[in-house]
């Protein structure tokens, strides 16, 4: 069963972070309320970044001080500290649409680079093809947040053998967008583009807003760029 403060914050993140109708809107909440994000998703028992941080890590298991992951969606850095946390030795580069969130991560002082940018589907980044050892990206994928053909985007700036690690939540309210998500997983492994290395269910939030009864749970998935 949900604390009153565990339905207080879920309200606000339903209510004040993200809105379902609107992308642009939700990225400038998140800059309104960066300062308190931390807070109020370690509230709910938010510790899926470290999680994928550590797939991501193991995944990368020669990992050297050469090695390059970009972060999608990096917020304030919580995959950043979870990489570091479980040993990687390598290099980072984080984007997030949230000046914010940004200035939060920035001020982490872990990042080589970072830049503000909100992936769109027809974005191309000024990246080149196969510039990353890994990609990173924990609750980007999502409603109102990245759109599941940026996928495809991502592999591109993914060097051969590299890996893609992100997660995505499901409850009622995402329920189309994880299937939307799902179909895109599948086109790149029909097209042979990527395989899989791992899948897995995870924590989320201790509570889902649609079931406080029960926790708001995730997948986690772990692809090598072919």
């Amino acid at each position: 069963m949900a604390s009153q403060d565990q339905v207080n914050v879920l309200n606000k993140i339903y209510g004040e972070y993200i809105d379902f109708k609107s992308s642009e809107s939700t990225v400038s909440n998140y800059t309104k309320l960066a300062e308190e994000y931390e807070k109020d998703f370690a509230g709910l028992g938010y510790d899926t970044p470290e999680v994928l941080a550590k797939t991501a890590v193991e995944s990368l298991s020669a990992h050297t001080e050469d090695t390059l992951v970009y972060d999608v969606a990096c917020g304030t850095g919580l995959v950043a500290d979870g990489l570091i946390k479980a040993g990687y030795k390598g290099k980072m580069d984080g984007v997030d649409g949230s000046a914010g969130m940004l200035e939060l991560a920035k001020n982490k002082n872990i990042y080589r680079n970072l830049a503000e940018a909100f992936i769109n589907p027809e974005t191309r980044l000024d990246i080149a093809d196969s510039t990353y050892d890994g990609i990173v990206c924990c609750g980007g994928f999502g409603p109102s947040h990245l759109e599941p053909v940026v996928l495809r985007e991502l592999v591109r700036i993914t060097k051969a053998g590299g890996m893609l690690v992100f997660a995505t939540r499901y409850n009622e309210h995402s329920t189309p967008y994880v299937a939307r998500l799902n179909k895109m997983i599948a086109e790149l492994e029909e097209e042979n583009i990527w395989t899989m290395k791992k899948s897995y269910k995870a924590n989320y939030f201790d509570v889902d807003f649609c079931n406080q009864e029960k926790p708001l749970l995730a997948t986690i998935y772990c692809y090598q760029k072919v």
